[in-house]
């Protein structure tokens, strides 16, 4: 049943977090990295941390936003790199195509973040 709780939570939480409380300033800068990116992941983060306490201790919490921190930066910089040439090119299949692996790899990394922190 926990499996299933986290497995719903992390969606939510994500879904609300990198879609709901991304602006449009950041979600069409991002690729340049700067400051709109870091105010992305540092309210995803924020997030993060205030939601993981459901889950994890504050100490484990901490950890778990920081690293949730780092690697959604990462994450959004390569693949927001490689998604803008093909939305300027009106390619929206290919465009999407690598969002659903962005997302993919974000939902990977909570969930991997999270068994190592249980």
């Amino acid at each position: 049943m926990m499996t299933e709780k986290l497995f719903i939570f992390i969606l939510l939480i994500h879904f609300l977090a990198d879609f709901g409380l991304q602006t449009h300033e950041q979600a069409t800068n991002k690729y340049k990295g700067g400051k709109q990116l870091f105010y992305h992941v540092g309210i995803y983060s924020l997030i993060w941390l205030i939601g993981a306490n459901l889950f994890l201790n504050f100490e484990n919490s901490f950890y778990f936003a920081f690293f949730t921190f780092i690697a959604h930066y990462l994450t959004d910089l390569v693949t927001s790199n490689i998604t803008k040439p093909f939305f300027e090119k009106k390619d929206f299949h290919n465009g999407f195509l690598v969002i659903g692996f962005d997302q993919m790899l974000h939902y990977l990394q909570l969930y991997l973040t999270f068994k190592l922190l249980l």
